[in-house]
């Protein structure tokens, strides 16, 4: 099978009559190329693969081009002739097929068991992200190109424990695509220095959801430590203030009767 398409046979009888492989043209054009701009880089790649063509789209060298080349009769042939990728671009065959190129996302894993703020949370995850999209650029580069293309998405989950973050981090670090941010706090706020605070991920749902799945959204960050900081602040200001309130005098001369 090509990488990131049909097999062969199909791509061939698709674009028999025609330039480029009408089945690759519409997938490009439905992540918002120019059909001209998708015609041309098919045609670069020789209708090879759709993960070559948007390589080419985004000005990286995709893994193999077409170059003319003459037969021994004089005939002009096609050959597929490989371009060594940088290390930074190379896909793998986990993330290669169509139905895994648009399912980058980048997952960040809260650390619940610490009692942070709804301010300290957010900074936390934005340091991560700031960290992780650092690296993806250095390690995943064609990879970025294709979340950035099917919507760029960011989710926040809630982890129970510094011991499940690490934990995560350790069994997703199998796979090799896999992109990942661990983030330690200084302490100059609100909780210890070398806290764990967040886990920061970037692979595709086959790659992330057999190992996260079954984190639960941060819905409320606020409620990350499984109570809201400012609520219990504020409710234990009341109580103190209702223990000082003096009672309220009782009347001597009330006579009526309480049934």
């Amino acid at each position: 099978m090509a990488e990131g398409g049909p097999s062969a046979a199909s791509a061939t009888s698709s674009y028999s009559n025609n330039d480029v492989n009408e089945q690759f043209l519409k997938s490009l054009m439905e992540m918002g190329i120019h059909r001209e701009d998708a015609r041309q880089a098919l045609r670069i790649v020789n209708n090879r693969s759709l993960e070559d063509a948007l390589a080419v789209v985004f000005g990286e060298s995709p893994s193999f081009f077409a170059e003319s080349v003459t037969s021994a009769s004089g005939a002009s042939v096609e050959q597929a002739t490989q371009v060594s990728y940088e290390s930074n671009v190379i896909p793998t065959d986990s993330d290669t097929t169509d139905q895994n190129m648009m399912t980058y996302k980048m997952l960040f894993i809260v650390n619940g068991s610490l009692s942070m703020s709804s301010g300290k949370i957010a900074a936390q995850v934005a340091h991560a992200a700031v960290d992780l999209y650092q690296k993806i650029l250095d390690q995943r580069l064609m990879a970025v190109n294709f979340w950035r293309i099917s919507g760029q998405r960011k989710i926040v989950v809630r982890g129970d424990s510094a011991e499940e973050l690490l934990d995560i981090e350790q069994r997703v670090s199998i796979n090799k695509s896999v992109v990942k941010s661990i983030i330690r706090d200084a302490g100059r706020t609100e909780i210890a220095s070398g806290s764990i605070t967040c886990l920061g991920l970037f692979g595709t749902d086959s790659q992330l959801d057999p190992i996260t799945g079954h984190l639960k959204l941060m819905n409320d960050c606020l409620k990350c430590s499984g109570t809201n900081i400012q609520q219990q602040k504020s409710r234990k200001t009341k109580q103190d203030t209702e223990t000082q309130l003096p009672s309220p005098p009782t009347n001597s001369n009330d006579t009526s009767n309480t049934q």
